[in-house]
């Protein structure tokens, strides 16, 4: 399915930029980051008959989203991830409201598809149940999840893998809910490597470790990241933050590009940094 492709080639390159451990994964890193990157604004309300669970404004001010403040801690987990699911997926529209009894609206049904797997990624889902054998009720806890959540992900969740099983894929869940894993772990054994190799398709981007790397000493090279060599990643870098710099020395054959943060190192101190490199070649 398109939309969750498209959740995951976001999320999945999140968790690879940033080394998140998969065991101690938690929904609000990425929902934090996207709202800090993208400045947006998040408040809560409420109306009396709770139908309105969630809404995204976009004007002229920006961009906020909103949360029933009566509703479960779980819930308006859900409900922002909804929401972020609106603006990640770019729907096209300025107000989106999530309401109890609109939920066959298309681009509800793809908010919530992205919101189910921010909550509950695929990789996530086989180290836990199926490399460190949690139990229904563990997996649910550390995810934050209600019961109803996870037990209707692992549902839409096997059945993107094994088409036409769904009395077997039931009656998994509803066993591993009541404390027996076997037949669930047997139907994540098979298709584990198909996740896993789908993680794999991601790595880390030069330009985020190289962020990383500057943010904490204040310079980095093409020894660490030979990718740095190829000066049509400079004007990427430079465009991530107005601090960074890039240059290339030679000598006797030998080269090395690096990168700075003008407001820790000169031109000059930078540059003699990169020698000392370079001469240890």
């Amino acid at each position: 399915m398109v939309k969750y492709s498209a959740t995951k080639q976001v999320l999945y390159q999140y968790i690879k930029d940033n080394n998140i451990s998969l065991l101690n994964y938690s929904f609000n890193y990425f929902f934090q980051y996207c709202i800090q990157k993208y400045q947006i604004q998040v408040i809560s309300h409420h109306f009396s008959n709770h139908k309105i669970e969630g809404l995204t404004v976009v004007d002229e001010l920006g961009t906020s989203f909103s949360y029933e403040r009566d509703d479960l801690k779980v819930k308006q987990s859900f409900t922002l991830c909804h929401e972020l699911g609106h603006f990640i997926l770019k729907h096209e529209g300025n107000y989106f409201a999530e309401l109890i009894d609109n939920q066959e609206n298309l681009l509800e049904r793809e908010a919530n598809i992205f919101s189910a797997v921010v909550l509950m990624p695929d990789i996530v889902l086989l180290s836990k149940i199926y490399y460190s054998c949690k139990t229904f009720h563990q997996v649910q806890n550390s995810l934050e999840v209600s019961k109803q959540a996870l037990f209707f992900r692992l549902l839409d969740f096997l059945r993107e893998y094994y088409l036409g099983k769904d009395s077997e894929i039931k009656q998994a869940v509803e066993t591993y809910i009541e404390g027996k894993n076997s037949s669930i772990l047997r139907l994540f054994h098979d298709i584990r490597e198909q996740i896993i190799e789908e993680f794999h398709q991601f790595q880390p981007s030069l330009i985020n470790q190289i962020k990383k790397s500057v943010s904490t000493v204040g310079f980095a090279t093409s020894q660490e990241y030979p990718d740095l060599l190829n000066q049509d990643n400079w004007k990427a870098i430079k465009e991530e933050s107005i601090n960074l710099k890039t240059w290339l020395i030679y000598n006797k054959g030998k080269s090395i590009a690096y990168v700075w943060d003008k407001e820790r190192f000169s031109d000059e101190e930078a540059k003699k940094k990169a020698e000392l490199q370079l001469l240890l070649m």
